[in-house]
């Protein structure tokens, strides 16, 4: 049986897990990495997420993530064929998430390996021990083999299903948000996305379209589990069928993909020596299901911090990562839009599309609705 003792225990290898991970062995802490699939990025097929910059730039520029595109154009449509374009201050990035070598999780976990990270795949976590209430030793399997890892810090950033969530009350507020989508080439233009409203066809939800610089493509569709009636599929091809223009831009096509986010409250982001992140933290937005922004801005606070604690040999000091937490991201308006989305009719979305076509002339929309976005992520 094998035995490691490190700084830090990164489980999970996703967006979260890859920036935690390089973060930490960036600034020279002894990093583990492990990740339950047998490659990187295995649990989803190629996709586009995209996630609006609110705290993103500076932590994209200092660790150089990988991006695929920064967009300041959205176009929004109503059931009825109205749009509504606007032009924000406020970018959107763009990441190629999936298995493929240059996706976002990819890179960034071959940047940690090069910075001494050490990662273990194709792994199963058997047993979690604690020592006064300090969790202290995981073994883990990898094939027949046990691994043991004693490390001063772990940061779970293995999902909304995290295998740390046994220790602690798990507060569901709704069900999951639901994506399913294809990939291809050249759905439309780079400089903008295409977002499209129907309570009908996409109910508690929103079908998308956005292409990156190189001009690889993702279309999707978003929806609310406790309003679905059938699957996230049979969604997406019922919302083509219905829009003939929309289906003829999604072409070629490479692949498929689906996705869910669950929606729920941890009552906390930290115990002792343990800190949870992105989904794992259920910091996913529960207005529009951004994960990618969550997930880089809790990673990234919490490798700061435990550096911060290793550094000082004081871990007393990861008491500061909730508190960070707790200020960067609020979920309670998030909560009341998405009250106020899911009681929109079809009428309603031709409505409000119409008035901000009217009021664009009267009123800076990108600023009323970057104050609003900025409440719920504090840079």
């Amino acid at each position: 049986m094998q035995g490691y003792e490190c700084d830090v225990l990164v489980v999970g290898a996703g967006p979260a897990g890859s920036v935690a991970a390089l973060y930490c062995s960036k600034q020279g802490l002894n990093t583990v990495l492990i990740e339950r699939a047998n490659k990187i990025g295995a649990h989803t097929n190629t996709r586009i997420d995209s996630s609006t910059d609110f705290g993103l730039t500076e932590i994209i520029k200092e660790m150089e993530l990988k991006t695929e595109n920064l967009v300041y154009k959205s176009k929004w449509h109503s059931p009825s064929g109205r749009s509504f374009i606007l032009h924000s201050k406020i970018g959107e990035y763009y990441f190629k998430r999936g298995p493929e070598s240059d996706s976002f999780e990819c890179v960034t976990v071959s940047k940690a390996i090069k910075n001494g990270c050490t990662l273990f795949l194709d792994t199963a976590v058997e047993e979690i021990n604690k020592d006064g209430g300090r969790f202290d030793e995981v073994i883990i399997s990898q094939g027949t083999e046990k691994i043991v890892i004693k490390p001063e810090i772990i940061i779970a950033a293995d999902g909304g299903n995290s295998i740390f969530h046994r220790y602690f009350d798990k507060r569901f507020v709704e069900k999951k948000r639901v994506a399913y989508g294809v990939t291809g080439k050249n759905f439309i233009r780079p400089d903008t996305s295409g977002i499209y409203f129907d309570s009908e066809l996409a109910p508690g939800g929103y079908f998308y379209i956005v292409t990156c610089l190189n001009g690889i493509s993702s279309a999707g569709i978003i929806l609310d589990s406790n309003k679905m009636q059938k699957n996230a599929g049979d969604y997406f091809y019922d919302y083509l069928n219905e829009n003939s223009k929309i289906a003829d831009r999604l072409n070629p096509i490479t692949n498929n993909f689906v996705g869910y986010g669950e929606i729920f409250d941890l009552d906390t982001y930290l115990y002792e020596n343990l800190l949870f992140v992105g989904d794992a933290a259920g910091l996913i937005d529960p207005f529009l299901g951004y994960g990618m922004i969550p997930a880089i801005i809790s990673a990234y606070c919490a490798g700061k911090h435990s550096v911060n604690a290793v550094n000082n040999k004081d871990y007393s000091l990861l008491n500061r990562y909730a508190m960070d937490i707790k200020q960067r991201f609020t979920k309670r308006l998030p909560h009341l839009y998405r009250k106020v989305f899911n009681s929109l009719d079809n009428d309603d979305f031709d409505l409000l599309i119409e008035m901000l076509e009217g009021l664009q002339s009267k009123i800076d929309i990108d600023e009323l609705l970057s104050q609003l976005d900025s409440l719920e992520y504090e840079p």
